[in-house]
């Protein structure tokens, strides 16, 4: 009883925090259940210790969620992980013959066990040093040299210096949210200023107001807008020549020359709104919320996109897609449930890799850095903190964390490496926060993010997330209604956290 209880407030959680995320103002209703967040977290808090009280009699009861902070090892003890409980034993030699069948040919899931071989990372530190100036949702960043550009729902575009940590100018000329940035090539191009310099960088940028506009990153002035007849959820840009690709909330891609401002492609290619675009290795990766993959061979001359492939058969254990990264073997993929995906899509064949502890959480984000690691956000349900995840790219075996309790869900992601081979990483949410590693054999430093190991990281991860089976209606139906709060109908009374 109580474990059905868990997982009922679990989902009620979920629920709350995709309401908190709504481009939209609430309803009355929706602010009332907004509203009993903290005390369904005590709740869980509470089923928690019971289960935990009571777990020779509940083994097959999922009963952590998941990594605490302070529950970590330290990086820098010799640390075994510590034994699991009955219910996650049980768990870790439940690796069923669909799971292994699922996995990508000539592969298996990655190996468990705590890393035996030193790793990058290993004992590292970060600050974490949050970046104030944007009124909502900062939903996309990206990083050039050592600027850092972020978007967000308060309409504006900010450039930032990333050593110095200071805003450098605004851009503002959208009508609304920022949806999706990302820096082009405009090299010879005839829409330069006379005012700009040689070896003007450009950022370009996506918005929910139909338009897609072009930056100058020095001057921060916009050189071109293209109106799209519909809301721009995700761009990516062909490296070398002037193309952007597009995507809408309506299913529609679209190939654009940026000099010309022509539209050189358009077509309809999913069914509901494109969440994400990434040219690799002369393809184009396109998903979308209803869970299709599509691959796209891309002509650079003449921007011309022939379908490739569609991974029609991944489409139910992809639902909700949202975001995509491309590596030489493989597409990893987040879709806003409690796993990752890695899909061969020659094959149509995937493996999870577990990034929550419990059965509910969300994967919002991934990037790949520099010297190839994988990094992947978290969001702990139970706790309503964000955490990162770092992993192998190529075997996708888990290494470490890093988690902070006073930031909340990161909803972007992005990474690089400083001239010194030190990470750069920055994440976007309710709060913007840039991610600092500290030179190797630096003195411990008590205002810094210690990298921890999770064993808990390394359990296999369940085949299905059943987090959306259940009718929002039978989780409410028999709570009592109270008077709705004004607490969460204004995003800007959001509190803000200033770690540094």
């Amino acid at each position: 009883m109580a474990a059905l209880e868990l997982r009922k407030l679990r989902k009620k959680l979920r629920q709350i925090e995709t309401l908190e995320h709504l481009p939209r103002e609430l309803t009355p209703s929706e602010i009332t259940k907004v509203t009993r967040k903290h005390e369904l977290r005590r709740l869980v808090e509470q089923l928690l210790f019971q289960i935990a009280q009571d777990n020779d009699s509940e083994e097959n009861v999922e009963t952590s969620g998941d990594c605490r902070t302070d529950a970590l090892p330290q990086p820098d003890a010799d640390v075994q992980p510590s034994p699991q409980p009955a219910a996650a034993s049980k768990r870790k030699k439940q690796k069923t013959t669909s799971q292994v069948q699922a996995a990508l040919p000539n592969e298996t899931p990655p190996p468990a066990g705590r890393p035996t071989e030193p790793y990058p990372l290993q004992n590292s530190q970060f600050l974490v040093h949050s970046l104030e100036g944007h009124s909502d949702l900062v939903t996309c960043v990206l990083i050039h040299d050592t600027y850092m550009i972020s978007g967000s729902w308060d309409t504006s575009i900010r450039i930032w210096d990333l050593p110095s940590r200071s805003e450098v100018r605004t851009l503002c000329g959208h009508t609304a949210g920022i949806t999706c940035l990302v820096m082009v090539y405009l090299d010879g191009a005839k829409i330069h200023s006379d005012s700009l310099p040689l070896g003007e960088h450009f950022v370009c940028s996506g918005s929910s107001d139909s338009s897609i506009k072009v930056w100058s990153l020095s001057a921060g002035q916009p050189l071109l807008s293209i109106y799209t007849f519909s809301a721009v959820s995700a761009i990516t840009h062909i490296p070398l020549t002037k193309l952007l690709i597009s995507g809408s909330d309506g299913g529609k891609i679209e190939v654009w020359n940026l000099e010309t401002q022509e539209n050189l492609q358009s077509q309809r290619s999913h069914d509901e709104k494109v969440t994400a675009l990434q040219f690799h290795s002369g393809f184009l990766y396109s998903g979308s919320s209803e869970g299709s993959l599509k691959v796209w061979r891309v002509v650079p001359s003449s921007g011309a996109l022939s379908l490739q492939h569609s991974c029609d058969p991944l489409a139910l254990s992809l639902r909700g897609l949202y975001s995509l990264c491309a590596t030489k073997d493989r597409l990893y993929l987040a879709t806003q449930g409690s796993c990752i995906k890695a899909v061969n899509w020659k094959q149509d064949r995937l493996i999870r890799l577990s990034n929550h502890n419990s059965s509910s959480g969300f994967v919002d984000a991934l990037a790949v850095t520099p010297n190839n690691l994988f990094i992947t956000t978290g969001f702990n349900i139970d706790q309503g903190h964000g955490y990162l995840n770092v992993r192998n790219v190529e075997s996708g075996k888990y290494l470490c964390t890093l988690s902070c309790p006073e930031v909340s869900r990161f909803l972007c992601l992005a990474v690089s490496c400083t001239s010194n081979g030190l990470c750069r990483w920055v994440t976007g949410g309710r709060e913007l926060l840039l991610w600092e590693e500290l030179p190797r054999g630096a003195a411990l430093d008590r205002s810094a993010v210690r990298v921890h190991f999770c064993p808990d990281f390394l359990l296999p991860a369940p085949e299905t997330e059943s987090e959306d089976e259940e009718e929002e209606e039978d989780l409410w139906e028999a709570d009592t209604v109270a008077e709705p709060s004004d607490v969460q109908a204004d995003r800007s009374g959001w509190q803000w956290c200033v770690l540094i």
